[in-house]
């Protein structure tokens, strides 16, 4: 679906990531203890530093973090804003929607609704337009959307093949009704017919299996009695995540740089009027070879993100967005081509106007020594249960 928007205007954005960080020549031991594998994978993967969540944090903190750091430095009214989107792979819990604990947690009064969007790696783009399609009709003037996402809490880390990719982090952005025309253009494709190429097996419904039905839960663990193993001989269960590589990356080579340019086509623009292509930050690898096939120059798609924060899925093109605009005044018109793609299989691509923006940067998140442990979250709710 293409569609484009005239009175959506982006007024701030903000990033969130964990301050705990692990550099890929601390893991040496799964390499062989070889750094010239270490600097060879580096070169041509981009594997370097990532961030990860401690014990106790959930995408929703990073998310909160983004957002008050964005609030509280463009001084907003709470009561200006007029409604809360939040895109979320792993919410705190499967009902209600994690929407509500943020929207308690930052304040917002009671006349503000709020609503989840169950979405991966094109989660910016597809909330985006979401909140645009919102403002466009004017039925809110001012919207908080937040994105964020902890996918290494899953990651098995012999997995080599995964777990020096992923990164954790939450980000916020406002958008707002302009009287002025800035016009913003979306594409979004939907190649469903990949939908289990990356999946959880053993979460949600479809399995419905019951940790009280012993039977049931121990297929998540053994397959006919034996250990389940991956192709490279890893041990696993249905708990980790399954991805098909290959089949991801033939979707991600094949209809990314086609979207891109439609988009383009669409939007009656040429690579020269961009100023910066954002990709989702997948690897490095994938980042040039789509910038490459969609015609844009190696210096106009920044991959630095993933280099130092891993890729941190919905939340890669609001990171990249506040790298390149970190060097920036507030006062900079910039252009950029965002695109998302991932689990569904989907491919959501926007071009974005950025004038005048605020822009808090990327900023650290610090485990609050008030944050439960989970130990004394099984105690809360125990003493909630029982009514104490």
């Amino acid at each position: 679906m293409q569609s484009s928007f005239k009175h959506v205007k982006i007024t701030g954005i903000s990033t969130a990531i964990p301050k705990k960080e692990i550099n890929i020549y601390d893991e040496a031991q799964y390499y062989g203890n070889s750094i010239k594998k270490i600097d060879r994978m580096r070169k041509m993967v981009g594997f370097y530093k990532r961030r990860v969540v401690e014990e106790g944090t959930t995408a929703s903190d990073l998310g909160i973090c983004a957002a008050k750091h964005l609030l509280n430095g463009m001084n907003i009214n709470l009561r200006e804003i007029d409604a809360l989107v939040y895109v979320v792979q792993k919410p705190d819990y499967e009902a209600p929607a994690t929407a509500f604990y943020i929207h308690n947690k930052l304040g917002l009064p009671d006349t503000v609704p709020a609503f989840d969007i169950n979405m991966g790696c094109a989660g910016f783009v597809y909330g985006m337009w979401t909140v645009s399609q919102m403002i466009e009709s004017k039925t809110c003037k001012r919207i908080l959307l937040i994105c964020a996402d902890t996918p290494t809490l899953d990651v098995d880390l012999a997995d080599r093949n995964v777990a020096p990719i992923f990164g954790d982090g939450g980000s916020a952005i406002l958008a707002e009704y302009s009287k002025d025309e800035i016009f913003s253009f979306y594409n979004i494709e939907t190649k469903s017919s990949g939908y289990y190429a990356i999946i959880d097996p053993a979460k949600g419904h479809r399995l419905n299996l019951q940790i009280r039905n012993t039977k049931d839960f121990n297929l998540i663990l053994k397959y006919k009695d034996k250990k389940l193993q991956t192709p490279d001989g890893r041990e696993t269960t249905f708990f980790h995540p399954y991805l098909n590589g290959i089949e991801v990356f033939d979707f991600t080579i094949s209809v990314v740089p086609q979207n891109i340019k439609k988009l383009l086509d669409y939007a009656n623009l040429k690579d020269t009027d961009i100023e910066a292509l954002c990709l989702h930050q997948a690897n490095k690898q994938i980042i040039q070879a789509i910038g490459n096939a969609a015609g844009f120059p190696e210096d106009k798609v920044p991959y630095h993100a993933f280099e130092n924060f891993g890729n941190n899925t919905m939340c890669s093109i609001p990171t990249t967005i506040c790298s390149i605009l970190k060097e920036k005044t507030e006062k900079s018109c910039v252009k950029i081509l965002g695109s998302g793609f991932g689990n569904g299989l989907t491919c959501a691509s926007c071009i974005l106007t950025l004038d005048n923006i605020y822009n808090s940067g990327i900023v650290d998140y610090q485990l609050s020594e008030k944050t439960m442990s989970k130990e004394e979250y099984i105690e809360y709710w125990i003493k909630k249960i029982k009514g104490e």
